[in-house]
């Protein structure tokens, strides 16, 4: 239940970023530095590479907040944080990557 709340709560965050207006002004004002493929402006366009890095800061913050134990991989019994970080971010790319294309999908198929 731990792995899908954090999955959840990655994919609201990063939904946010990518479509929401609260975050219009943000996403232009790093498009006036480039669009590129190793811009910020990408990393906030695309859903895989912000779930990574929501996973990482998710992690982090429920770590200084002493939650480490309700992460996916704390609650599993990874104590090392750095390995807990980095295994909770890849989880939370492939979650949110998941969730998005499954909405993604559905959408077509309703469009028929």
């Amino acid at each position: 239940m731990n792995t899908l709340i954090f999955i959840l709560i990655c994919y609201g965050a990063c939904n946010n970023m990518i479509y929401g207006s609260v975050f219009e002004g943000w996403r232009n004002f790093l498009a006036k530095f480039g669009t590129g493929g190793y811009s910020l402006h990408k990393l906030f366009s695309c859903f895989m590479c912000l779930g990574t890095w929501m996973g990482f800061t998710i992690t982090l913050i429920m770590l200084f907040f002493g939650y480490g134990k309700f992460t996916p991989m704390g609650s599993l019994g990874v104590e090392n944080i750095y390995l807990m970080t980095f295994l909770n971010g890849l989880l939370s790319g492939g979650g949110v990557w998941l969730i998005h294309n499954i909405e993604e999908m559905t959408e077509r198929i309703g469009a028929k």
